[in-house]
């Protein structure tokens, strides 16, 4: 064998032995986000050993973090075996917890889809004191909405917001969700601004047919005529009319003589009569006939006219009758009333 063949086999030998061996050298991250609620080697760590990812430890609340100190590093990477370059006890990573915001708007659809009731037109909905909650960010259902209560007369509701995954905190698992909801309802509104004392026309109101404010107290609905009634305080324009808003102009007075119109089909009758108390246009009075005595219900004309009501009935004059109506007018304040 010649020197050469005997040779070759030992420098081979030689350079397989000199070949680089595969090594992992795990880089530390300075800031880390994680979306569960563990943290894990990796989220610390870059290019770890195959297989060497382990879960560390519990993850800070959806929306929160902290800081592992250089320390903690250290023994983690060292009980781990973590080839880390650049150790340093003075190095930190924050790790942050991915979190989703649950805001205003959220509870609102939250509130809507809990109230089966409120029909299909436009709704509008105020919460009361009320904080944002933070929950995880991918929860994709982070609350439960329970104990609803909703008092349709004042709009006034109230229910209880849970976690669906509580965090241990009595004062963050739950609270109180408390607001009005107005659904939309048919108003009369006015379409300018007036000033008290101001006697309402035909223009001056119009209909909303979906108004979704507060109107706190019982408003006209679009088959109400208003025209004539006398504004008792300012207003501005898309403000509902409220009942308490207007009093009736008085056009007709007690004691005045007047017309009694009767209308029917093919028919039309008057009689002289005289009003027995004060009333507005449009609005049903009580009054005399001169001629049989007796007393008729009508809704005036103007202040000289009241048409008569064919179906209600006609009553004799004597002083019960005369008392009743007299102390009608005073309890009521202003006579009879306008059909809503």
């Amino acid at each position: 064998m010649s020197l050469r063949a005997a040779i070759l086999p030992v420098l081979a030998a030689v350079v397989v032995a000199l070949q680089p061996v595969a090594s992992f050298a795990a880089t530390l991250r300075t800031a880390t986000t994680v979306t569960s609620d563990t943290v894990r080697l990796s989220d610390l760590f870059m290019d770890l050993e195959p297989g060497q990812d382990r879960v560390l430890g519990p993850a800070p609340l959806p929306g929160s973090s902290f800081v592992v100190g250089g320390r903690q590093l250290l023994a983690i990477a060292d009980q781990y075996g973590v080839d880390w370059l650049d150790q340093s006890a003075t190095a930190q990573v924050t790790v942050t917890r991915a979190g989703r915001v649950l805001d205003r708007d959220f509870f609102i659809h939250l509130v809507k889809q809990s109230l089966p009731d409120l029909g299909e037109g436009p709704v509008t909905i105020e919460l009361g004191d009320f904080h944002p909650m933070t929950v995880a960010a991918d929860d994709p259902k982070p609350v439960v909405l329970s104990d609803v209560d909703w008092d349709q007369k004042s709009g006034r509701f109230s229910a209880t917001v849970y976690r669906s995954h509580p965090l241990g905190d009595i004062t963050q698992d739950s609270f109180l969700l408390t607001g009005t909801v107005h659904a939309a309802q048919r108003v009369l509104v006015y379409t300018h601004a007036l000033a008290a004392g101001a006697i309402i026309g035909a223009g001056d109101v119009r209909v909303d047919e979906s108004y979704t404010g507060h109107t706190g107290a019982r408003a006209y609905t679009g088959d109400t005529d208003v025209a004539g009634m006398t504004l008792l305080h300012s207003v501005v324009v898309d403000e509902p009319v409220l009942e308490r808003d207007l009093r009736r102009t008085i056009v007709m007075h007690k004691g005045d003589p007047i017309m009694l119109s009767y209308t029917s089909p093919g028919l039309h009758l008057s009689a002289t009569g005289r009003a027995l108390e004060d009333g507005g246009t449009g609005q049903y009075v009580h009054a005399l006939n001169l001629a049989s005595k007796m007393i008729l219900t009508g809704r005036v004309v103007n202040g000289s006219e009241m048409e008569v009501d064919t179906t209600s009935g006609a009553v004799p004059s004597d002083g019960n009758a005369l008392r009743r109506i007299s102390a009608s007018s005073r309890s009521g304040g202003q006579g009879g009333a306008y059909p809503r």
